[in-house]
């Protein structure tokens, strides 16, 4: 393995994982999160997997393709019983060649395909050694793990339909990969949610030529004491990954329903030697919303919406691609029928 491992994680991670003693019928899982983003190729994406203690599993490849968002999503038995896969519907399927080196992501539909290679490009971060602990395990009582990894993506992309050009194109991009496992999508809603748009959680991931930032906060806590934060994230390079010390974020629309169809995106960064930097998108690619269900197929549990976008840090010029992750509260509508 080319890459030292912090203390909390073994390759064994890489796999599914059994719930905690005491978890009772409650869903819990491992989401796997993997992106593609390449402007050259006109292709932005997000690949997610639920891989449940239900007895099934959701497989997503959530897609902008020259402008047009091309969605696929299957829900497809699984045992129970944790396992190393490979996971696959029959379509998509989610492979690890080499625990934090080389995962593989191939695709098979009628609208597009694709064979992926994701190779580890620096070192995973366990959440758990964010600056205050794994800002997740405050929301959910049986959040067990969480690490991200930056990560080269090379391979083919096949367009099938659409009024652009088809065929295959080439993929080489930068891509980012969450890989948790926990209780989260298992809380119950309201009895009756009443519509309301607020902007809630914030995930940037920062692709840069000789480095990759993500964090994790909520907008409303700007100008929170750093004690009181929920808050989390890492900058990685060639000496490794490192957790920041601290983060505010501004997303436009900022309010109102206009907020779901946010196009812009800032954000203050401190860094692990205190350095302060500010990171903006210069362009909006297009977004899509992850499919995030408990065992309710038609009750939505998160608006969680992904925005395929260009960086640029402030201070120094830098420029990257990326995705800036926002979920907006509550969810609207409740039920999907």
């Amino acid at each position: 393995m080319t890459f030292d491992l912090p203390p909390g994680l073994t390759a064994a991670d890489e796999a599914r994982h059994q719930p905690p003693d005491g978890i009772g019928d409650r869903l819990y899982g491992d989401t796997l999160w993997v992106s593609v983003v390449d402007p050259a190729a006109h292709v932005f994406g997000v690949n997610h997997f639920h891989l449940t203690n239900k007895g099934y599993a959701r497989y997503e490849a959530l897609y902008v393709i020259d402008g047009a968002t091309q969605l696929y999503g299957n829900k497809f038995p699984l045992a129970p019983e944790a396992d190393s896969g490979p996971w696959s519907d029959g379509h998509l399927s989610y492979e690890v060649v080499e625990p934090y080196e080389h995962v593989r992501i191939t695709f098979d539909g009628r609208r597009f395909g694709f064979d992926l290679d994701f190779r580890g490009r620096f070192a995973p971060f366990d959440y758990h050694d964010s600056v205050r602990g794994d800002p997740l395990a405050v929301a959910y009582p049986f959040h067990s793990g969480h690490f991200e990894q930056a990560m080269n993506c090379s391979g083919t992309f096949e367009v099938r339909g659409g009024k652009t050009e088809r065929g295959e194109r080439r993929i080489d991009c930068w891509s980012h990969r969450d890989h948790t496992w926990s209780d989260r999508f298992s809380e119950e809603q309201a009895w009756v949610v009443k519509e309301s748009h607020v902007p809630a959680h914030y995930w940037p991931s920062i692709q840069l030529a000789d480095r990759h930032i993500n964090v994790f906060g909520l907008y409303f806590q700007n100008e929170y004491a750093d004690a009181d934060k929920t808050f989390g994230g890492f900058v990685s390079d060639k000496d490794g990954s490192r957790p920041m010390l601290d983060a505010k974020a501004w997303i436009e629309p900022s309010s109102g329903p206009e907020c779901r169809a946010a196009e812009k995106w800032r954000y203050e960064l401190t860094l692990p030697d205190g350095e302060v930097i500010h990171v903006r998108n210069t362009s909006h690619h297009g977004t899509i919303k992850l499919w995030n269900r408990a065992e309710n197929d038609l009750e939505n549990r998160m608006d969680c919406y992904e925005a395929f976008v260009d960086w640029e840090v402030e201070e120094t010029g830098e420029v990257g691609t990326g995705i800036a992750e926002h979920s907006i509260f509550p969810v609207w509508p409740q039920w999907i029928v």
